[in-house]
């Protein structure tokens, strides 16, 4: 492909995203990060009462894309791909785990001052030995956003996912908020995520972020007995960021962080909840098959394109 039809085309890619931006204001913030490349990385920790560390590795890339319906509605698409790598037993080996999740839903302005974000997520979770109906889980997001004025919305939802031990329910919460000058934002989904930034130069920010959540995946031949089991990851990460401007519209995120409560417990395939809930699991009785890995120091390089309104 020659450098003309190179710039022919991010010309198009352009023009769509920015109609697709410009035709619907019910984006919280004035941008929407169309893609992210994120590569995480711990220090070595070690396994609760053991000197056998291990490190967990993570990349894992994301695109939404908004397309227009009408002045009022967007279709939105897109997926995450993840990939993970780590040791979940004291004396095992490497695993590698990961899915690959769909993104499926609409942005709707329903009046001057409220908007909703409504998403289907089906995706597939597990080791990718053998695929099988173990490996798929359902999901999905309804969020709505109030807009107080130009600078400041509320938002309140709910997130659900199938997962292996059972149902997964979130309610979600939070806050957006851009300063008059546009140096310090706020972006706050509590409780999974909450990012804290000042634009100290037009090239270059600090922050502050927590990200949280809990996913599972399916694992075959996993267990002693040789049964197929899943994985229960849970973490909870806080990190200071410095980010740079490269480009208007590509970013480069450096983070240096530590987790908080972060596991990673194998069970067997049966062994479920009755429901979940943030810090709450109900009808909890599993056996945990593997040992926690403790907490530890956390870092992170993510490549962002983001598309500003203009």
């Amino acid at each position: 492909m020659n450098n003309r039809i190179q710039i022919k085309l991010m010309r198009v890619i352009n023009l769509f995203l920015g109609l697709s931006l410009c035709a619907n204001s019910t984006w919280a913030q004035e941008y929407v990060d169309v893609v992210k490349l994120n590569y995480n990385n711990t220090t070595q920790n070690t396994f609760a009462d053991s000197d056998v560390a291990s490190r967990i590795k993570e990349l894992d890339l994301e695109t939404t894309i908004p397309i227009v319906l009408n002045s009022r509605t967007n279709f939105i698409t897109g997926f995450i791909l993840e990939r993970i790598e780590t040791q979940l037993f004291e004396d095992g080996v490497n695993e590698n785990f990961g899915s690959f999740n769909l993104k499926i839903g609409v942005n709707r302005v329903h009046s001057e001052k409220w908007s909703g974000t409504y998403v289907f997520i089906p995706k597939i979770a597990s080791d990718l030995g053998q695929i099988s109906h173990k490996d798929f889980q359902i999901g999905g997001f309804a969020l709505l956003k109030y807009k107080k004025n130009s600078n400041t919305s509320y938002k309140v939802g709910l997130y659900s996912n199938g997962e292996l031990f059972g149902p997964w329910v979130v309610p979600l919460f939070g806050i957006y908020y851009l300063s008059p000058s546009k140096r310090f934002e706020a972006n706050v989904t509590a409780p999974v995520s909450a990012d804290f930034n000042y634009a100290v130069h037009p090239r270059f920010a600090i922050g502050f972020n927590y990200a949280g959540m809990v996913r599972t995946y399916h694992l075959t031949n996993i267990t002693s007995t040789g049964n197929d089991g899943y994985v229960e990851r849970a973490t909870n990460e806080v990190a200071g960021y410095l980010k740079f401007n490269l480009t208007k519209r590509l970013g480069l995120l450096t983070k240096f962080g530590h987790s908080i409560g972060r596991h990673y417990r194998v069970y067997e395939e049966d062994d479920k909840i009755t429901i979940g809930f943030p810090l709450t699991y109900i009808g909890d009785d599993r056996q945990q098959l593997n040992t926690d890995i403790r907490d530890g120091w956390v870092y992170q390089f993510l490549l962002i394109y983001r598309f500003h309104k203009e």
